[in-house]
């Protein structure tokens, strides 16, 4: 017999696209699936479409869990893990689709290898051209915890948490979850927690996972509206300070170190004073700019010039030409 594995599929108005998800996990080859659909307020037709798919698939092991409100994706994702009852779990996104072996594949890799985390390539599709690319995920045999997690901060290694199955228990044990109420950057912020906390993390360089690319996703929508755009920047911004802290705590690694402290710390601060220039708030802007810890973080970022010169190239326009800066950033809504 094998495990239950839970798949967690948050829901908001995805009334055009969540069936083919449903419809690709109904036809997944492993058997043992317990697949948790989580209706997060959607104000369109997708609970009417769950509820159709559900009651037609009676004998499968799939459910709908309602917010009463809309919560975000973090919560749904959330709401599904503590409810999950299998051993594994895995989060996917109510609008993309997955390979009708992606669960099998990944479950026989995590259990041969007993890890804390299995994760897989993916292929995009693009709706509107047709278009399609591979992403596999290569990764080099034996590669150390510090160079993958180094290799994910710098977006060498494309570990995505949609196309990954966790041991349940790992997440809960480590106190795991999405950033609640982040409607940019969660995704990353999770993965790089789980990486730091994993003690071994397997891969499949299969795409087995299909990131679907359409006009009505969330970020393409969002994108349209200069104040979501801006939320979703300081979303984003946000999570890079939680990132960084959370580096520095649960590891020791001086690389790591310098990557969170002199490199992921002061783009975050870059964000902020971009945020500020997106508002027209130069009062705010030269205030930061001008504050002594500010210009310590940003100016100390030389230190990981050899992984991302242009971190201390954007701080040394911020006070050497804080004019530019200020203007590149306050056109960003018209970009």
């Amino acid at each position: 017999m094998h495990p239950l594995i839970s798949i967690v599929v948050p829901v908001y108005n995805l009334v055009d696209r969540v069936k083919f998800m449903i419809d690709s996990l109904l036809k997944q080859d492993y058997g043992e699936l317990e697949i948790i659909l989580v209706n997060d307020a959607s104000t369109d037709s997708s609970l009417m479409c769950m509820e159709e798919i559900v009651s037609t698939n009676v004998k499968c092991n799939i459910h709908i869990i309602n917010h009463n409100k809309n919560k975000g994706v973090s919560a749904a994702r959330n709401t599904g893990l503590k409810t999950a009852k299998g051993d594994y779990v895995i989060f996917v996104d109510g609008d993309d689709m997955v390979e009708t072996n992606f669960v099998s594949v990944l479950y026989e890799t995590i259990s041969k290898n007993n890890s804390d985390m299995v994760s897989c390539g993916y292929r995009t599709i693009e709706i509107k051209r047709g278009t399609k690319e591979e992403h596999p995920l290569t990764v080099p045999a034996n590669i150390s915890d510090i160079d993958l997690i180094k290799g994910r901060i710098l977006n060498k290694i494309e570990v995505s948490h949609w196309a990954t199955l966790f041991r349940k228990d790992f997440l809960l044990e480590n106190n795991l979850f999405y950033e609640e109420g982040c409607t940019a950057g969660e995704d990353i912020e999770f993965i790089i927690k789980v990486l730091c906390r994993s003690k071994k993390v397997s891969f499949v360089k299969d795409c087995l996972y299909i990131y679907v690319q359409h006009d009505n996703m969330g970020s393409r929508k969002e994108i349209k509206n200069n104040e979501k755009k801006i939320e979703r920047y300081l979303h984003h911004t946000e999570a890079h300070f939680r990132e960084a802290e959370y580096i520095k705590k649960y590891t020791k690694n001086k690389t790591l170190y310098t990557l969170a402290e002199y490199m992921i710390l002061p783009q975050a601060y870059l964000r902020m004073l971009s945020v500020c220039a997106m508002k027209n708030d130069r009062d705010k802007f030269d205030s930061m700019r001008r504050s002594q810890s500010v210009k310590d973080v940003l100016l100390n970022s030389y230190r990981s010039f050899l992984y991302k010169p242009e971190v201390f190239l954007r701080a040394c326009v911020v006070f050497f030409l804080p004019n530019v800066y200020y203007s590149k950033y306050r056109h960003y809504l018209n970009d």
